[in-house]
C-alpha cells in the first residue's frame, strides 16, 4: 500500500468510532451495527463487564442497545487520539474515549481506550474485536446507567422475537402464532409477553411488534432452541414467511459479571 491509500484507510477507521459514538448517542442501532464485521470479538471484562465473548455483529448490538436501555438516559461519547497501523487488508491500534453518562442530575464520566482489531471486507473497513481499558471514572455509581444484569446469573434463557406483520395475511399470522406458542410453553416456557410499538422516540422503527418468552433452566431452554429444526417447525415456515415482512428470531441468557 502506499502512502495515500494508508492514510485513506486510516481516516476511513477513525470514521467507524465516530459513527460507534454517533449509534450510540442517538440509538441509532442500523449505524452502529453497520461498522462491524460479521463476527465480533468484544471484551469489556475489565471493566467487570464479564467474560470476554465472540458473537455476530446483530447480537453484539442487541447487547449494547440493551445495555443502554436504561430509562432516562442520555450519553456523549467523544474517540480521539487514533493510533492505527495499518497491513493491506488487516489493522489495528488504539483509539482514546471519553464519554459522559447522565440520568436526571446524576452524571458518571468515563476516560478509557479501546484497542481494536480491523479488516477491510467488500463494504470496507470494519471492526472485527474491541477490547476496552478503563482509565477512571467518576461522579455516580456506574450501575446505575446501564441495564447490568445479575452478577450471579441464573440458568434461565430469554426467547425475544421481534416481527412487523402483514396484516392482510392475518390468517397466515393466526396459523402460525397459535402454532409455535403451544410448542414454547410445551418445552417448558413460561406464557409469553406480546407487545406492540406505539411509538419510535429515536432511530428506526424496524418492527411492529415483539415476543418474549422465558424459559426457567438449561432444560427448557436446549427443548425450546430444538423446536426451530423440528419438522413441526418447518411446517408453520410457509405462514410465517408469508404473515410477517420482518422477523428477528434470538435466545438470550443472564450476562455474568467480573
Amino acid at each position: 500500500m502506499d502512502t495515500i491509500e494508508v492514510l485513506a484507510a486510516k481516516q476511513e477507521i477513525a470514521e467507524l468510532h465516530y459513527k460507534y459514538a454517533e449509534g450510540v448517542d442517538k440509538k441509532d442501532w442500523k449505524t452502529f451495527q453497520s461498522i462491524f464485521h460479521d463476527k465480533v470479538y468484544a471484551d469489556y471484562s475489565k471493566w467487570g463487564m464479564g467474560a470476554p465473548i465472540e458473537m455476530s455483529k446483530e447480537d453484539y448490538t442487541h447487547l449494547v442497545q440493551f445495555l443502554f436501555a436504561k430509562e432516562g438516559l442520555i450519553t456523549q461519547h467523544y474517540m480521539t487520539n487514533f493510533l492505527i497501523t495499518v497491513s493491506e487488508d488487516k489493522a489495528w491500534g488504539d483509539t482514546y474515549v471519553f464519554a459522559r453518562h447522565k440520568i436526571g442530575n446524576e452524571v458518571m464520566s468515563l476516560n478509557a481506550f479501546y484497542t481494536c482489531n480491523y479488516l477491510h471486507t467488500s463494504n470496507g473497513w470494519k471492526i472485527s474485536s474491541i477490547e476496552m481499558t478503563p482509565r477512571w471514572d467518576e461522579g455516580e455509581d456506574v450501575v446505575k446507567f446501564f441495564n447490568i444484569p445479575d452478577s450471579n446469573p441464573t440458568k434461565k434463557s430469554y426467547l425475544l422475537v421481534t416481527a412487523t406483520p402483514i396484516m392482510e395475511h392475518h390468517d397466515a399470522l393466526e396459523r402460525y402464532v397459535g402454532g409455535i406458542i403451544p410448542m414454547l410453553m410445551q418445552a417448558g416456557g413460561l406464557p409469553p409477553k406480546i407487545i406492540k410499538q406505539d411509538l419510535s422516540l429515536v432511530g428506526h422503527q424496524d418492527t411492529f411488534m415483539s415476543m418474549i418468552v422465558e424459559f426457567p433452566d438449561e432444560t427448557s431452554s436446549k427443548a425450546a432452541k430444538a423446536i426451530f429444526k423440528s419438522e413441526a417447525y418447518n411446517r408453520l415456515v410457509p405462514d410465517r414467511n408469508k404473515a410477517f415482512s420482518k422477523m428477528n428470531i434470538s435466545f438470550y441468557s443472564d450476562m455474568p459479571q467480573g
